[in-house]
């Protein structure tokens, strides 16, 4: 009772600037839950016609809402059961993969949907999210599509058997390059700035050692910014300004959602703290440094977590030093293809996987969909 009350104040809030919707949901075979992460799989599918459901305040469905009402002990679970039951999928689909409440949609013995969800986001061992899914044993689904092997220990989950490998939805789109040595080599920081942090709690004087290396080797640095809006994306040029003001600095500024995949070239040369931007770059082969610029997430999520790789490597570190960035930027910038290969081929296949054209979503989509699937 108490869940489903919290519930239904999360849902009184949305009321007064919230679409109320008195008519069922449209039946449809294919249910894309959450409206805001829907893209790209609403394109991938759109033959299929599918029904996205609003979980964020977009709309909120009466009838469904009234039918969980007998089942307030479940909380939000009973509204996604309702509102599934009007649609009638085969197949219900979400990138909003750490929302535990999606975890427990196979609860019911006698459905006959199945549930897929898509990592959506790099995910760190030891976070509420992660504790509050990998150790519930009732949280299950028919298949998880991950970005690589590495997921499971993030999620502490004790068995990987529905665990598919499959990278990022949107990167997938991306088709790997040969890297030509000798060309221009731009360095790129790419941005984890967040408007509603604190600035102390980003680590706005964490930057001093990134600075005085770049200013060691007469180099700028393009800033790959993270914000939309135009006043979000003055904010975060304002943290730079702050946190860098000597060096040189270039900000390439978002203009779409997925204009940042435009700059992953070859000649290109990047700086990851903890996005997952950056991991996608070094799952095409890009050379990519990672160092732990923001004090708070150094312990919980510095490279390769939930893998362990140390403190130090070739090209990432812990450290946030003038001399450990000197140090990564100056292999990043001379290392030979081969030796990267080397260094980073055997950790890359494990953290992120490339499948271009996003070629296993796609088949166990159209096979559930079919009823082709084998082994369903």
């Amino acid at each position: 009772m108490k869940n489903f009350l919290q519930f239904l104040r999360r849902a009184w809030r949305y009321f007064r600037g919230t679409r109320r919707v008195w008519r069922r949901p449209p039946q449809s075979d294919l249910l894309i839950i959450d409206r805001g992460t829907a893209s790209p799989l609403d394109e991938m599918f759109a033959h299929h016609n599918p029904h996205i459901m609003d979980i964020r305040g977009e709309s909120i469905n009466m009838l469904a809402l009234l039918r969980a009402l007998p089942k307030a002990r479940l909380g939000a679970v009973a509204y996604l059961e309702a509102y599934i039951d009007f649609v009638k999928p085969k197949l219900v689909l979400s990138r909003s993969d750490n929302n535990h409440t999606l975890w427990q949609l196979k609860r019911r013995s006698d459905v006959t949907y199945q549930v897929a969800l898509v990592q959506n986001g790099w995910r760190f061992p030891g976070t509420e999210d992660s504790k509050s899914i990998g150790g519930d044993i009732s949280h299950k689904v028919d298949v998880y599509f991950s970005v690589g092997s590495a997921t499971p220990a993030a999620f502490s989950f004790k068995s990987s058997e529905f665990f598919v490998e499959c990278g990022s939805l949107n990167l997938n789109k991306v088709e790997k390059q040969k890297h030509l040595q000798g060309h221009a080599q731009d360095i790129n920081l790419i941005s984890v700035f967040r408007v509603k942090t604190d600035n102390v709690l980003q680590g706005l004087k964490s930057y001093g050692g990134l600075e005085s290396a770049l200013l060691r080797r007469g180099l700028p640095i393009f800033i790959c910014c993270q914000s939309l809006s135009e006043a979000d994306q003055q904010d975060e040029e304002n943290f730079y300004e702050s946190a860098m003001p000597r060096a040189e600095k270039n900000f390439l500024r978002r203009t779409s959602k997925l204009s940042s995949y435009n700059r992953l070239v070859d000649n290109q040369i990047f700086l990851n703290d903890l996005s997952t931007f950056g991991y996608e770059g070094f799952a095409l082969g890009l050379r990519v440094g990672f160092i732990a610029i923001q004090p708070r997430f150094r312990e919980v999520a510095r490279f390769g977590k939930p893998l362990e790789f140390g403190e130090k490597g070739p090209f990432w570190t812990n450290d946030p030093s003038e001399e450990e960035i000197g140090r990564i930027l100056d292999y990043l910038l001379s290392v030979s293809d081969e030796q990267w290969e080397r260094d980073s081929g055997w950790i890359r296949d494990q953290l992120m996987v490339h499948d271009y054209g996003n070629t296993k979503i796609r088949a166990y989509v159209e096979g559930v969909l079919t009823d082709s699937l084998e082994n369903k």
